[in-house]
C-alpha cells in the first residue's frame, strides 16, 4: 500500500519531466502507474472479500509515537478501485484535452497529487493521518483550480475553495482530536462505536466532522466555491 502512494506521488513529481521528454504521449506514459496500482487492489479482491483486512503500518513521527497506519477493508478496497482506476483515464483525458498547453507537465502533476492524496485518505487507517491526506486535497484543488493563474476569476476561486475547504478541515481536524479522546484509540479500525457514541462528546464530534464533510463535498450552505472552481 505504501508504494502504490509512493508510485503516483513520484509519477507527479516526474510528470513534467515526461511531458519534456515525450509530450505526445505523456498521458499514457503517466497512466501507467496509477493502472498500476489498479491492478494491484485488484488482485486484492479474493483476500478482502473473504474478510482478511490488509494493514501496513510505519513510524511517522517516532518521538511523538505518531505513525502512518493504512488499512484496506472492502470500503477502502473500493474506493481505491475508484481513484485509481477512473483516475488513470483522467489522466489521459486530460493529457488529450490539454494537449499543446504550455505547462501541461504542471497540470498532470496537480492531478497525480490529488490522485494520491485521494488514495492516502481512504486508505489512512490513523485519525491524524487521514486529516493530513484531507488537506493535501485541498491543496491539490487550490493548485488545480487555480491552474490559469494569469487569470484574476482563477486566483479568486482558488482562494475561495482553499478557505471554504481548509475552514472545514479545521473543523474537521477538531472532530478528530475529540474523537481520539472519546475513543481513546487514534486508528479507525481500534474505535468502538458503542464508546463513541455512549461518550458525552459525541454531538461534538458528529458535528465537526460533518462541517468538515460539508465543505469538502460542497453541500449547501459551504456550495459556493464549486461553480467558482470552474475557472
Amino acid at each position: 500500500m505504501y508504494l502504490t502512494l509512493l508510485a503516483i506521488a513520484l509519477a507527479a513529481l516526474l510528470a513534467p519531466l515526461v511531458w519534456r521528454l515525450a509530450p505526445r504521449h505523456v498521458g499514457w506514459l503517466l497512466a501507467l502507474v496509477p493502472a498500476a496500482c489498479f491492478a494491484w487492489f485488484v488482485l486484492q479482491i479474493p483476500l478482502v472479500a473473504g474478510g482478511e483486512p490488509q494493514f501496513a503500518s510505519l513510524a511517522w513521527v517516532p518521538a511523538l509515537d505518531v505513525t502512518l497506519n493504512l488499512r484496506l477493508d472492502g470500503l477502502a478496497l473500493l474506493f481505491a478501485l475508484l481513484v485509481t482506476g477512473i483516475g488513470a483515464l483522467i489522466v489521459v483525458y486530460a493529457a488529450a484535452y490539454l494537449h499543446g498547453h504550455h505547462h501541461l507537465g504542471r497540470f498532470l502533476a496537480y492531478l497525480l497529487t490529488f490522485m494520491m492524496a485521494m488514495l492516502g485518505l481512504v486508505l489512512a487507517d490513523d485519525l491524524l493521518a487521514m486529516f493530513v491526506f484531507w488537506e493535501l486535497t485541498s491543496v491539490a484543488s487550490y493548485l488545480l483550480i487555480g491552474f490559469l493563474h494569469e487569470k484574476p476569476e482563477s486566483r479568486r476561486a482558488a482562494l475561495q475553495a482553499l478557505l471554504i475547504t481548509g475552514g472545514g478541515g479545521l473543523a474537521l481536524l477538531a472532530g478528530l482530536v475529540l474523537l481520539g479522546i472519546a475513543g481513546e484509540a487514534w486508528q479507525f479500525s481500534a474505535l468502538e462505536a458503542a464508546t463513541v457514541q455512549g461518550h458525552v462528546l459525541f454531538p461534538a464530534i458528529m458535528l465537526l466532522v460533518l462541517v468538515g464533510c460539508f465543505t469538502k463535498s460542497a453541500q449547501f450552505p459551504f456550495h459556493l466555491w464549486l461553480p467558482n472552481a470552474m475557472a
